[in-house]
């Protein structure tokens, strides 16, 4: 019977000594040299007194996951495409949007540049 007071004694003060643990900030070799404890029995401690609680360290809860739905964004919402203008030697603008063909782009300025307004 004394022996198992004094388990519980232990396990009260090491308890005490976890809980200021997960206050202090510190790392738990930090602290424990600190406290002028030994960090291997500290450690052990601190894995006892959370399989006591069902399991949960303190502080080391599981939170619900949460979800956030994504969409994709309509063209209007979208940024404008950049574009630019190609002013011929004839004075013809062509307007060539964003992501356009540069053979393609080729070919029709060539095309117009023959051809005689």
């Amino acid at each position: 019977m004394e022996a198992h007071r004094g388990t519980s004694s232990a396990a009260a003060k090491w308890s005490e000594r976890v809980k200021k643990l997960g206050e202090s900030g510190l790392t738990l070799g930090e602290f424990a040299k600190r406290e002028g404890v030994n960090a291997g029995t500290l450690s052990f401690w601190k894995w006892k007194l959370g399989r006591r609680e069902g399991g949960r360290a303190r502080g080391s809860r599981v939170e619900p996951l949460k979800f956030v739905e994504l969409t994709t964004a309509t063209p209007s919402a979208a940024a404008p495409v950049p574009s630019f203008e190609v002013v011929l030697r004839s004075g013809r603008t062509v307007r060539v949007p964003g992501g356009f063909d540069a053979a393609a782009l080729a070919r029709l300025v060539n095309v117009l540049e023959e051809v005689r307004s």
